[in-house]
């Protein structure tokens, strides 16, 4: 995620204009060419477009493609929304295993050591799950980042399976259900627990949804011929039988065409927010942030740093 004040003049250049060289010098072109007709031929006996049919071509190109950056952007959102969303619920969970899970709610754990061990590794199971479900989402396999978060023999058993992250929700509910006697105090603790569970799986389940869903390709398709069109009709439109061009126009005429390429450019990169790119949602970072924030709570001292920015980028 590019952060506040991290687009800078050659950031700008590097992601819009650099991205659309081929548009860019499309543009260049046309323009080139309006000047050398208008200048050494008098072949025109009318003007190409009309002013009015020009704002009107702007007016359609802009509607459409401020809707597409709008869907985008709500895409974009809701994910930040869905990461916002687990960061919280990580929080509660360990608060609700540090004060739920002791000796005298849970008599399994025999013991205040016995009690911090598991402890441990709930909380340790629940980075994982939350590591895992941000690999998954960005679809990288350095699975190993999860050895610090659980034991061998559960990293092993883990490769086994597609979804990695949903594996760790059913092995960490099987964990929490055997802690509990049969009693009804006990059974409330655990409704209690598994209550978070399932806003966890839900979250899962929503970032998973935009991950898995694909932005129409038709409206994708559709943008950008018309982003081409106008980049094509406006410099045309210049093309009048009065043989004038000032240099106010041609800048005009390129500001114009790249505005509306520039929007086209920026929809596109927020309608994906877990692809590991600059407008990606800084998921390594929350999970940083998680990881800070629960291993404080057990007790622990020598933690991470947190994740900074790199030429304004948080990933």
């Amino acid at each position: 995620m590019i952060i506040r004040r991290g687009t800078g003049f050659r950031r700008a250049i590097r992601q819009f204009l650099l991205k659309n060289w081929g548009v860019i010098l499309l543009v260049l072109f046309t323009v080139q060419v309006v000047v050398i007709v208008q200048r050494y031929t008098n072949v025109l006996q009318a003007d190409v477009f009309s002013a009015a049919a020009v704002g009107l071509l702007a007016t359609v190109v802009g509607i459409f493609i401020v809707f597409r950056f709008n869907e985008a952007y709500q895409r974009w959102w809701e994910a930040r929304i869905l990461w916002g969303g687990l960061v919280n619920e990580s929080r509660n969970f360990a608060r609700q295993v540090e004060t739920f899970l002791t000796t005298d709610r849970a008599p399994r754990l025999g013991s205040d050591a016995a009690a911090h061990a598991v402890h441990r590794t709930l909380v340790y199971r629940h980075l994982a799950y939350c590591n895992a479900l941000r690999l998954s989402l960005r679809r990288q396999d350095s699975w190993e980042e999860l050895e610090p978060f659980l034991s061998p023999d559960e990293l092993h058993e883990l490769e086994g399976y597609v979804n990695k992250p949903t594996r760790l929700a059913f092995t960490q509910g099987r964990a929490l259900a055997k802690l509990f006697e049969a009693d009804v105090a006990q059974s409330i603790l655990l409704t209690q627990l598994d209550a978070t569970m399932n806003r966890l799986l839900s979250i899962q389940g929503g970032c998973e949804r935009i991950k898995t869903t694909a932005f129409p390709d038709d409206v994708r398709f559709v943008s950008k011929a018309m982003v081409w069109l106008s980049g094509i009709a406006i410099p045309v439109a210049f093309l009048t039988t009065n043989n004038e061009l000032h240099v106010l126009e041609v800048v005009a005429v390129v500001v114009i065409s790249l505005s509306f390429m520039i929007v086209e450019q920026l929809g596109a990169s927020l309608k994906n927010p877990f692809e590991n790119l600059d407008n990606d949602t800084p998921m390594s970072a929350l999970c940083r942030t998680i990881e800070i924030d629960l291993r404080q709570q057990l007790g622990e001292t020598e933690l991470p740093p947190p994740i900074e920015p790199v030429d304004g980028v948080l990933m």
